[in-house]
Parts: structure tokens; C-alpha cells; sequence
């Protein structure tokens, strides 16, 4: 009898792990198909036999039953697509238990060995922006970076370094109800870790740009320099109309020769809003200066490219963000047949102008230093001087 109970168990296991083997599969062949839709996969990957022969491999391992290495592997087929507003993370889920990384580490040995590192360099010591918590990140294998808190020794986010360029796709560890979702093109720039919130330094930056509620502004700095910001191209219908009422009013105001135009911390959004005021700025009779910084994302970087070349308009900062091309219309997700996780596509054809930028950025024509004094008042002296 005992031998016959076991008999049934494991004829019990086997149709279980056939079952969960046959659902991982189901989400890796959607995946995949999703993915062939995609502009970005037509522009870069559709003849890539390399990429179906990934596909192949991972569909040959995927026996597991755990769900976040499910995760994992399936995150290979979006890796190698350059295409920054893609997004894959775990269906919402207050009841899911997942087991977070809690790694043993000698902080003695981490002290003697990254005291020392520049800020130029991704392992080492970081802050949140309140500067209270100590993290730090360290190569865990090739290519592979963990971030983890010291105080409670929990991983909050693995970092992949999986193409040419300087940046990282990384895997973020939130908590209920979404224990972990992708971050694509985190880069560190300037000792801030720039789509994440953790910086290497607790010196006073002068990158960033509190936007507040209002996102259009415009003031007379001196005699023959205005100051213009431009914090959001988004396309709510509301927020368009903002943009335009402030538009209509402002650029009858700017009278100045010399004009500074702040798209610092624009995430984005697209042409229905920004195209008035690029082309006012590609008419305007006079010097531009456009300050922009590794936040500076999606149609603020359209903005900033349709401008750069023009004989009167200098760039200022640092690179911009890099998340360009493709973008989405309607922000919608796909859910994958064993309802475990969302899929975030693209449904937006992208230029090869903008490919040319996306994960490495737009480069400012002029460096401004990040802890010196305001950027701002840099622009005013480089103006000045020039």
C-alpha cells in the first residue's frame, strides 16, 4: 500500500510539473509572438535567426515552478531589443509570497574595498535622496550587479548590463502588490543612478529641477536674458491646453535676445504639445540655451534633437535620459495567458534619426559641472562670456 501511495505521488508531481512547464511555455510563446508586433522588433530584430534561436533555448528550459525565475527568463527576449519604453512586470497581487534576497555580505570587506571608488563608478556606496539609508552595489557575476540595502540587507534591484551601451536593464524589487518589475536604461550619471532613486553622493547636485505644480513658466532673469521652462509635453488634453493658454500668452513677453529654455526633469509626452513651441524656438530671433539633464526623457528629447543643429540654439547639462523612440500611444498592457504577468508594449514607429540616440542620449554642447553652483546661473555666465 505505502509502495502505491508513492507510486501516486509522484505520478502526482510529474502531472504537475508538466502542467506548470506547459503554462511557462504558454507565456514565453505569447511573449514572443507580442514582440514580433512590435515596430522596434521590425526594425532591428525581424531577420535576426539568433534571436529566434534564443526563443528556442529558452523554450527548451522552462521547467521551473518558480515564477520569478520564469520572470527572469523571459526577460531575455525584451533584453535585446533597444527599445526603452518596453515593460514587463508581475501582475498586481497582494496574496503573492514572494522570497526576497537577503545575501550574507562582509561590510568590513565592503568598506576596505569601495571607500575608495570614484563616483564615476557603478559599484560602491549609495543614498536614497534623503541621503538616511546606505546601499551598496556590487558585481554578485559577469555583467550582473546587486543593489542591496544594509540596513535590512534586502536586494532592492538587480542590475543587467546587457548591450554596448553604458546603462543597465534592471530588475526592481517593490513589495505588495507588485513584487518586481523592469527598469529599462538606468544609467549613473553625475553620481545619481538616474532612473532609480539612489545617488552616490550627499553633496548638494545642481542637475535636478523642482517642478511643482505649475510645468510652464516664464520670467525675465537680467537685462536681455528670459527664462523659459518647459516641464512636461505631456498630451492630456488638459495639460495640452495648459500649454497652449501659457503659450499664447508668453510669446508675445519674450522680448529678450538671449533665451533660456529649462526642459530639465521633462519625462516627455508628445508633439500635439511640443511642436508650438519648437517652432517658435526655430524662428525666434535671438540665442537659445537649452538646459537639459539625464531626466530630460522620450519627446523632450525629440524636442531637443529637432532644435540642437540650428546655428542659434546651444545645448547645456548633461546627456539626456535615451528612452526615445517607439513610445506608446495608449499606454496599454497585455496580460499572458497564466494571468502572472503584464507585458507593456510599444505601439509607435520610431525614426532612425532617433534610434541613432536611444539608450545613449543627446549630448549637451556644453557641460555644466553638478555641484559647483546652479545651473542656471552657469548658463547666465556662459552667456555672458560668449
Amino acid at each position: 500500500m505505502r509502495k502505491f501511495t508513492i507510486i501516486i505521488f509522484l505520478f502526482a508531481l510529474v502531472l504537475k510539473l508538466n502542467a506548470q512547464e506547459a503554462q511557462n511555455i504558454a507565456d514565453l510563446d505569447f511573449l514572443y509572438k507580442s514582440i514580433q508586433e512590435l515596430s522596434s522588433y521590425k526594425d532591428q530584430l525581424k531577420d535576426d535567426t539568433s534571436y529566434t534561436k534564443l526563443y528556442e533555448k529558452l523554450r527548451n528550459d522552462l521547467k521551473t515552478n518558480d515564477d520569478f525565475e520564469v520572470y527572469q527568463k523571459l526577460l531575455q527576449l525584451i533584453y535585446p531589443i533597444n527599445d526603452n519604453h518596453l515593460g514587463l512586470y508581475h501582475r498586481p497581487d497582494s496574496t503573492y509570497k514572494f522570497k526576497y534576497l537577503l545575501p550574507k555580505i562582509d561590510i568590513s570587506k565592503l568598506d576596505q574595498k569601495f571607500n575608495n571608488y570614484s563616483l564615476d563608478s557603478l559599484e560602491g556606496f549609495y543614498y536614497d535622496f534623503k541621503g538616511t539609508t546606505k546601499y551598496i552595489v556590487y558585481e554578485k557575476s559577469k555583467n550582473v550587479y546587486y543593489l542591496q540595502n544594509l540596513k535590512t540587507n534586502v536586494v532592492e534591484a538587480i542590475l543587467n548590463k546587457i548591450n554596448k551601451f553604458q546603462n543597465y536593464d534592471v530588475i526592481r524589487f517593490l513589495g505588495p502588490p507588485v513584487p518586481y518589475v523592469l527598469y529599462k536604461n538606468v544609467k549613473l550619471s553625475n553620481s545619481n543612478l538616474v532612473g532609480l532613486p539612489y545617488q552616490k553622493t550627499k553633496n548638494k547636485s545642481y542637475v535636478e529641477i523642482s517642478i511643482g505644480k505649475e510645468f510652464y513658466e516664464y520670467k525675465k532673469l537680467e537685462d536681455n536674458i528670459g527664462y523659459l521652462r518647459l516641464s512636461s509635453f505631456s498630451s492630456q488634453d488638459e495639460i495640452v491646453k495648459n500649454a497652449t493658454d501659457f503659450f499664447i500668452k508668453a510669446k508675445n513677453d519674450i522680448t529678450e535676445k538671449n533665451l533660456i529654455v529649462d526642459v530639465r526633469n521633462n519625462g516627455g509626452g508628445g508633439y500635439k504639445n511640443s511642436r508650438q513651441f519648437i517652432t517658435f524656438l526655430k524662428n525666434f530671433n535671438g540665442k537659445v540655451y537649452i538646459l537639459q539633464n539625464a531626466f530630460t526623457a522620450s519627446n523632450a528629447e525629440q524636442f531637443i534633437i529637432n532644435l540642437k543643429d540650428l546655428e542659434h540654439i546651444i545645448t547645456l547639462g548633461e546627456t539626456t535620459l535615451g528612452k526615445i523612440t517607439y513610445g506608446s500611444n495608449y499606454g496599454k498592457t497585455i496580460t499572458l495567458p497564466s494571468n502572472r504577468f503584464l507585458f507593456y508594449p510599444t505601439d509607435m514607429g520610431g525614426s532612425k534619426k532617433e534610434l541613432a540616440f536611444e539608450s545613449i542620449g543627446v549630448k549637451p554642447k556644453v557641460t555644466l559641472k553638478p555641484f559647483t553652483e546652479d545651473w542656471i546661473t552657469q548658463t547666465i555666465k556662459y552667456i555672458k562670456a560668449n
